[in-house]
């Protein structure tokens, strides 16, 4: 019996022991450096115990996720209220799978906080904002909270991203800007006036933006406060908030000068430096006849003169950028087909192993497949200015059509091409110049991504290839097997980067700002 009583003794203390532990919670690492010069980004912990029923969070620059579901194994199973003080940036379930937690407090500011803050918390019933918020995420606030009875905002939010949830929102304060406006109407200057509170979190909130605008490397965040700022700035004027007014204004001229981060992908390829004509040595650009042994085979393979058809050459372009899309799916984490890049081994490669191949596969694809057909055509990487840093690049053809006497884009990703106003095929080097000086453009209303997701212009020229068309490279010699020597050796061109004057590019042979060169016709 002694013995008995002496484990369930030590039993007991083992288990206060374990209950009361303590949760070290660490700093994230959403960020590296303080979002704003001079503030911490996050204490060195913060520790609080695993019983908690409830829980102050200091100022911070950052948050980890409360939770086990979707978080870091910061589990407060007790915990029934949650506060918040000044934040500079809330991620996505924030707050995740907390079983008896039913209040949550946001007393001081937020940066920027992004959808579905809160998910799986069953008792959840309030969700409280006292203090201003800059901007937020878009989509729904919550997800899977049944109980939720009121979100309420207590103050100002400059630019309102999240929609409402079933509860909807109680607005106490002003949104400057709501993504849904017939839910959450935005307020006017006229509404705004005379009401000291809002005018001084809007104050506050301006503060916030300059730091960030500033600061030596807010990341993405500046960015978001740059948007917000757009929206803040002028009705603090309009307000009469004269000093605020500028010195925000002067923030965000100094960011604009500074760093792009602020830009949208097309107000930095408006900003792109010309072209200009150059005198520096440069490759012929060739291109493979279809009476070249492998484009003799391939066609033959394929019978593609059948695919093409025997209507005009842009109906056979078309053909063929159609027969492409459909047999070679497209799934840029897989990079190129293992062996020859040509078309015959990447179209047996998607078919043998069910999968799809990068855009660079698909447009050495169609390159080929027209070069065989005689029709001259080139695939064109397109990058980003920050090319060194963004891995993200497309890869397109070109065509070119005898009867326009011109290169025509043709992406076989999307099955795309894209047309002036009248409906005149053009060339990505037409579509940049357009895309900077707002004349108009359209795609294919057939556009799409794998026969899955149809594409619009707004999405896939504004943004997209906005982005990627500051840089643009090809391949000297067009041919089956440009960029390969496994198993039919033969001579590689050289690749051609066309950029514009000033540009950093460095990783290609030739490098040329020579935009009339570039797009010069095929020799005949």
């Amino acid at each position: 019996m002694k013995g008995k009583s002496i484990f369930a003794v030590a039993a007991m203390f083992c288990a206060a022991v374990c209950f009361s532990q303590d949760v070290v919670i660490k700093k994230p690492d959403y960020f590296t450096e303080p979002i704003r010069d001079g503030h911490v980004l996050f204490p060195d912990s913060l520790v609080y115990p695993a019983d908690a029923e409830e829980i102050v969070i200091p100022d911070v620059g950052t948050f980890g996720r409360l939770g086990n579901e979707f978080g870091d194994g910061y589990d407060f199973p007790n915990v029934r209220k949650i506060i918040f003080n000044n934040v500079d940036y809330v991620p996505g379930a924030l707050i995740n799978a907390l079983p008896n937690l039913e209040e949550v407090v946001f007393n001081g500011m937020i940066g920027h906080f992004d959808c579905t803050l809160i998910m799986d918390c069953p008792k959840l019933k309030s969700i409280i904002f006292r203090g201003p918020v800059s901007s937020t995420g878009g989509s729904g606030l919550t997800s899977r909270v049944p109980s939720l009875e009121k979100i309420v905002f207590e103050s100002v939010v400059v630019d309102l991203g999240v929609e409402p949830d079933s509860v909807g929102f109680t607005n106490n304060g002003a949104f400057l800007m709501a993504y849904n406006d017939s839910l959450t109407p935005a307020a006017t200057v006229a509404q705004l006036k005379g009401n000291a509170k809002l005018i001084a979190d809007m104050e506050r909130v301006a503060r916030w933006q300059e730091e960030v605008l500033r600061a030596k490397n807010s990341k993405w965040m500046r960015g978001s406060a740059y948007r917000a700022a757009k929206i803040l700035q002028p009705v603090l004027a309009e307000l009469g908030c004269a000093l605020s007014a500028e010195s925000l204004k002067s923030a965000m001229e100094y960011a604009w000068n500074t760093s792009d981060d602020v830009k949208t992908k097309l107000e930095i390829l408006k900003a792109s430096p010309s072209y200009a004509a150059d005198t520096i040595k440069k490759p012929n650009l060739e291109y493979a006849l279809p009476s070249d042994s492998l484009l003799a085979a391939t066609r033959e393979y394929f019978n593609l003169d059948s695919v093409a058809g025997n209507g005009d050459d842009v109906s056979r372009i078309k053909n063929l950028l159609y027969w492409v899309h459909n047999n070679i799916p497209h799934d840029g984490g897989n990079g190129l087909a293992p062996g020859a890049r040509n078309l015959r081994n990447t179209y047996e490669s998607a078919r043998r192993d069910s999968c799809g191949y990068n855009c660079r596969a698909l447009a050495i694809s169609l390159a080929e497949a027209l070069l065989a057909e005689g029709i001259p055509a080139r695939y064109v990487t397109c990058q980003s200015k920050a090319w060194d840093t963004d891995n993200d690049c497309h890869v397109i053809c070109v065509a070119w059509s005898e009867s326009l006497g011109k290169w025509i884009w043709m992406d076989p990703t999307f099955a795309a091409y894209v047309m002036d106003e009248k409906g005149t095929l053009l060339h990505p080097g037409e579509v940049r110049y357009r895309l900077q000086h707002n004349l108009p453009l359209a795609i294919n209303n057939d556009a799409n991504w794998n026969n899955r997701y149809t594409q619009d212009k707004e999405y896939y020229l504004d943004e997209y290839m906005a982005k990627n068309l500051y840089i643009m490279s090809v391949n000297a010699f067009n041919q089956s097997e440009p960029e390969s020597t496994v198993s039919y050796p033969h001579r590689q061109g050289k690749f051609v980067a066309l950029v514009p004057q000033g540009s950093n590019y460095d990783n290609a042979h030739i490098i040329t700002t020579d935009e009339a060169w570039f797009w010069q016709p095929p020799v005949k």
